[in-house]
């Protein structure tokens, strides 16, 4: 009974140095995402300096200074948006797509109704029932 014990407990000791090596010493992360304008720029179209929260290091910081975690997500975001003034309030979302996709959708079962009938006419068609008509005439 007692080694049957044992057994779990050296079964779960893996699993618990696993789970020690997940512990970080850089402590709680700060997710406060977001840009502030920094000033103006003149060479770029939109005219405005954008700079996100996570990058802004104190001034006490000498010698090799790392960047934050998150600074460089942001930074790669800034880079690829079209326009950089949509970093600071987005733009206004225009009409849905769901008008096109139901048209698409409404086209689609209007053809698929008109095949339909189509195949009905061409087993009447087949069986020597119906009209004589041919399949140019549908």
């Amino acid at each position: 009974m007692i080694t049957i014990k044992y057994q779990a407990i050296w079964r779960l000791v893996p699993l618990l140095l696993l789970l020690g090596g997940c512990s970080s010493s850089m402590g709680p992360m700060s997710w406060d995402t977001g840009y502030q304008a920094t000033g103006v720029d003149d060479n770029t179209e939109e005219g405005l300096l954008l700079a996100p929260h996570l990058c802004h290091l104190p001034a006490t910081k000498t010698g090799i200074v790392t960047l934050p975690p998150g600074c460089a997500n942001d930074l790669n975001l800034q880079f690829m948006v079209e326009r950089p003034r949509d970093l600071l309030h987005g733009r206004d979302m225009g009409p849905s797509s769901a008008e096109p996709l139901a048209r698409a959708a409404r086209e689609r079962l209007s053809d698929r109704e008109h095949s339909q009938r189509r195949r009905q006419r061409l087993k009447e068609e087949a069986r020597g029932g119906g009209s004589h008509a041919t399949t140019s005439d549908m």
